[in-house]
């Protein structure tokens, strides 16, 4: 999300400001929301004292690593990308940016796809026909092919749905349903 003062960075912050019964969101990037703190605190009279600027420094620093974005910000060992590069052009550069930005890779995954196992089939090679990726976990419980097949039906993957109703079909105690 791009700040909404500024429209050049991304936007790290939300800012909430209530006046009266109106409330207003702003999403703001690190150097806009200063700015904009230092605003609200001379309309409210309000002063930072050099205490409660270290406290907030330090505060900000603890969201960082419970959030992860101080790793996001270290560039990658193999190829030099940071995270924000990578949010960018959508690509990642080296088989390293895996395990540099792996928490935050994670998190995107899971929010995107609702899991960051993979569940599809894997690549085929012309010995093993369509069996699944050797590195690919395939769901093996009732339950894991149960979401796994809702999931293809909301996608309307149909053929895929098809193949995870025979799989089920196919496991011991599953021949009446």
């Amino acid at each position: 999300m791009i700040c909404d003062i500024c429209n050049e960075n991304e936007a790290t912050i939300e800012f909430t400001a209530v006046a009266g019964n109106e409330k207003k969101t702003l999403h703001l990037c690190p150097q806009c929301s200063r700015q904009e703190s230092e605003k609200q605190a001379d309309a409210t009279g309000t002063k930072l004292t050099p205490g409660k600027v270290t406290a907030a420094k330090n505060v900000n620093v603890v969201i960082g690593h419970l959030t992860g974005t101080e790793a996001q910000k270290s560039p990658c060992t193999g190829c030099g990308m940071t995270y924000e590069e990578f949010r960018k052009i959508g690509r990642l550069g080296c088989p390293q940016c895996y395990e540099a930005f792996g928490p935050s890779l994670r998190r995107l995954l899971k929010r995107i796809h609702g899991s960051d196992a993979h569940v599809g089939r894997g690549p085929r090679s012309p010995e093993a026909g369509s069996q699944p990726a050797s590195g690919a976990a395939a769901p093996q419980g009732l339950e894991e092919l149960r979401q796994a097949l809702h999931a293809a039906v909301d996608a309307e993957e149909y053929e895929r749905a098809a193949e995870i109703r025979d799989r089920i079909a196919q496991l011991p105690g599953q021949e009446d349903e």
